[in-house]
């Protein structure tokens, strides 16, 4: 009989969500059963080892399966990805490592299987996604997402298939969600069920060969999903090899077309996200500063040890840890293991860091103190250094000079001190430090016993606190909760407080038992000047919002457009902070109008900025979009607009030729609007439906966040080097041994950014990223003997050489053309 319809079945999860022993034993039985079902295995590759080891017969019969490539065989091993992630959540360098380590896995249980479909049950896409599948062999992708797509959905093209065109032009064939295809609750799409009026009505609307999917939850009593005799059962290989029509059409695809949320705010959810951000950074910095130590000292490179990092932060970043954030209890709580998982990650990393630059500590100085000041970018960097240090008895201050002997300008803040004598016994060193790329730079430090000169970069008045740096005159409101009332860039001639405005940072959300908008306007604050320049400038602000405690701590260094903000809330009872939608709890899987969608009524830092007809711009895994939204305001699950900050986000006038940029030290969301201020969301606590229930805010809530004023477009103002320098700041150590400097490879264009480097065996892998709409071409300078450079695949399969010259200097050079928003992975092989 001739199908007019096909249908994609299989499993998702594992052992990390749901895999009961006796579930593949279930599966496998059924299949004989059941000759005409196929399977699609979305699984996480750590689930083998548990199968393999509680079900050895499941797992042998599975691994006969897994040998067939063909287009006729029963099961298909999907995506691969080591634990399933948002991978809109996450780094462009994370959503590679999951590829690469879950299939790395996969590879070792099942030599033989191919994995060249991504295809997955949650929505676990970013839009870089297509250059990174391409480089690592994929051959198609599926952006359907039936089931239990709790987080979102993809916007829908009326294409039976088409191909996904990512940032920087990559393209792979690929099968959308139907524009026909109606939005029902999240968990039963049309296309999880395939009815007759479905089938029928993709048909009218050119979708020939209409296909659903349903991944099941592994665990589930096996059965196929559907028993329709229209409807066949087909591998996703299958279905675009032998029975879909060939893509003609290109999709040019945005961030926002990714209409994905969470409960940004949320309690847990905004603990997790910080924890888990602070592990991505530290890692990448341990892999970089591991790599230079190797080159330059021998280290042994700690590959088990990083393995074992990059596996716990993997796991930490499982989809189900964000969606599912506060369910279970105890250890079995997903925001606790991910808290435990990327701690564990971290801890490995500072360790693997600390331990790489002991090897830079040899001999001794002829003066008393030493630092070694590490970047880990690819480009040479001017910035504050920050060090905590011990000072000998008598110590009023110190002199900072570089490895040619120049005095530095330096600032100690003292944190103990000597009871006899008043002197520093241990404080805050802060200089400004010029370092090469991935590389190092020596300075000394000289105790002195006579005060430094006082300047001071903040005045505090009756009624307003300002700060002058070089760059900034700034003052903030006493009164009104310490909101900036004027910022004032002295280069670009303007204010950025909007007129009429109450400042910027102000404090404001719907407080639903007090049935109100609550503001930190409303009260006063205390002020505690922590430091008073003449490198940094540290302003501490206690005040209130509503009846809770807000301290906002403010830093402003010289010669630095970014300004610092730390701010603390103190929930002294459970508080509730958002739209005031309730539901009851029977209708919580079904309603789809949900509290936490609504941005605008959420505590939020308020930025009402002096630029007129506002474009919005947003970085993502290797991507930046500019905004389609007219605003961010949507209620309903079904109604999701994409308003994610994943590291900033930035609003530009086009005619002022000035924006203002906002980073965030996590992933959370924002509002905006033509008639309101940027709001960067801060709290939220109140009714999140299914998975989250009542989430009122309760206890202590910080993060960590900066503006940064500008001129020209995001791409020529530097913000996202700026971001990556935020997420990899200098290095100092404390150390002994020559005064030297050192730098391992440089990246001439400072916009070409250094993603990764790993050592393998005697070549160095090395990834650059090119976060710009233009062609870039670079030149990279390696300071090393090296047989050869080559570009290569993710996954390793040779491209090119590179053509290398010797410069003055005896290094190598060679000059690298990336595409826009390209990445692209170059072997050093035998760097000596």
């Amino acid at each position: 009989m001739t199908k007019n319809a096909y249908f994609v079945d299989g499993y998702h999860g594992g052992i990390k969500g749901h895999m009961p022993l006796g579930s593949w034993a279930d599966v496998l039985s059924k299949m004989e059963k059941h000759p005409e079902w196929k399977l699609g295995l979305d699984i996480e590759p750590i689930s083998w080892d548990v199968l393999k080891r509680t079900d050895p017969p499941s797992y042998q019969t599975l691994k006969h399966y897994l040998q067939d490539n063909s287009v006729d065989a029963r099961v298909e091993m999907l995506a691969g990805s080591y634990a399933q992630p948002f991978g809109w959540v996450i780094s462009g360098e994370s959503n590679i490592r999951h590829l690469i380590r879950g299939r790395e896995i996969v590879a070792e249980h099942f030599p033989e299987v191919l994995v060249d479909t991504y295809a997955t049950q949650e929505p676990c896409w970013t839009s870089s996604l297509p250059q990174i599948l391409l480089s690592l062999g994929y051959k198609r992708a599926v952006l359907k997402n039936p089931g239990t797509g709790w987080a979102g959905y993809p916007s829908a093209m009326q294409h039976e298939v088409l191909y996904w065109v990512g940032p920087d032009g990559s393209e792979i064939p690929c099968a959308p969600r139907y524009e026909t295809e109606k939005l029902l609750n999240c968990w039963e799409t049309e296309a999880a069920y395939m009815s007759d009026e479905f089938i029928e009505r993709s048909k009218e609307n050119n979708i020939a060969h209409p296909v659903g999917s349903f991944l099941q939850d592994l665990g589930w009593h096996a059965r196929p999903w559907l028993e329709h005799e229209n409807i066949q059962y087909v591998t996703w290989r299958e279905y675009f090899e032998t029975i879909a029509d060939k893509p003609t059409y290109r999709w040019k695809f945005s961030q926002e077309d990714i209409r994905c949320t969470l409960p940004w705010g949320e309690g847990t959810l905004q603990k997790m996200s910080r924890e888990v951000r602070s592990a991505e950074n530290k890692i990448i910095q341990a892999e970089k500063i591991a790599v230079l130590a190797s080159v330059v000292n021998g280290y042994e490179f700690p590959y088990e040890k990083l393995r074992e990092a990059w596996d716990e932060l993997l796991l930490s970043q499982h989809h189900d840890a964000w969606i599912c954030a506060t369910t279970q209890r105890g250890r079995h709580n997903w925001a606790w293991q991910a808290g435990v998982q990327s701690w564990n990650a971290e801890c490995i990393s500072n360790n693997i860091i600390d331990a790489a630059l002991d090897t830079f500590s040899t001999g001794s100085f002829t003066h008393e103190v030493g630092i070694k000041v590490f970047n880990t970018t690819g480009s040479k960097r001017n910035g504050l250094v920050e060090l905590e240090i011990p000072t000998p008895r008598g110590t009023k201050s110190v002199r900072v000079h570089d490895h040619e002997g120049r005095e530095i300008v330096s600032q100690i803040s003292s944190s103990r001190e000597y009871v006899d004598d008043k002197s520093v016994n241990a404080g805050t060193l802060l200089f400004k430090a010029d370092v090469p790329a991935v590389g190092y730079q020596t300075y000394t430090i000289q105790p002195i016993q006579e005060m430094a000169p006082v300047h001071e970069m903040v005045q505090v008045g009756a009624e307003t606190v300002s700060i002058a740096s070089d760059i900034y005159e700034m003052e903030m409101d006493i009164e009104h909760g310490g909101v900036i009332t004027k910022l004032y860039h002295k280069e670009l001639g303007k204010d950025f407080v909007a007129a009429g405005s109450a400042g910027l940072n102000e404090y404001r959300g719907y407080f639903i038992n007090e049935n109100s908008w609550r503001s930190n306007t409303e009260f006063a604050v205390q002020v505690d000047v922590k430091e008073n320049g003449p490198l940094r400038a540290v302003v501490e602000l206690k005040g209130k919002i509503a009846n809770m405690d807000v301290i906002t701590t403010v830093r402003v260094v010289q010669g630095e457009s970014k300004i610092d903000f730390h701010v603390q809330f103190t929930y002294k009872e459970e508080t509730c902070i958002g739209d005031p939608w309730d539901i009851e709890p029977e209708n919580r899987n079904t309603e789809r109008r949900k509290s936490h969608h609504h941005n605008q009524f959420k505590l939020n830092a308020l930025f009402p900025v002096s630029l007129d007809n506002q474009k919005l711009f947003k970085n993502a895994a290797f991507d930046v979009a500019e905004s389609r939204h007219e605003d961010t305001h949507f209620t309903r699950w079904d109604e999701i607009k994409h308003t994610i900050l994943l590291n900033w986000l930035d609003v530009y006038d086009e005619q002022q030729n000035c924006g203002l940029a906002i980073f965030s030290d996590h992933t959370t969301g924002y509002s905006h609007g033509p008639d309101e201020p940027l709001g960067l969301t801060l709290g939220w606590g109140w009714e999140g439906g299914f998975w989250w229930g009542k989430r009122p805010l309760t206890g202590v809530q910080e993060m960590n966040y900066s503006i940064f004023p500008h001129r020209e477009r995001w791409d020529k103002a530097g913000i996202e080097q700026e971001s990556v320098r935020m997420k990899e700041p200098f290095i100092p150590v404390l150390t002994t041994g020559e005064l030297d400097s050192n730098s391992f490879i440089e990246v001439t264009e400072p916009s070409v950014e250094v993603t990764s480097l790993l050592l393998d065996g005697e070549d160095v892998l090395m990834r650059l990223f090119n976060p710009g709409y233009d062609m870039t071409k670079t030149t990279i300078i390696v300071n090393r003997e090296l047989e050869k450079m080559e570009k290569v695949e993710l996954d390793g399969r040779y491209i090119e050489s590179l053509n290398l010259e010797k410069n003055e200097a005896g290094g190598n050079e060679t000059q690298v053309t990336l595409s826009p928003f390209g990445i692209v992975t170059i072997r050093l092989c035998g760097v000596k």
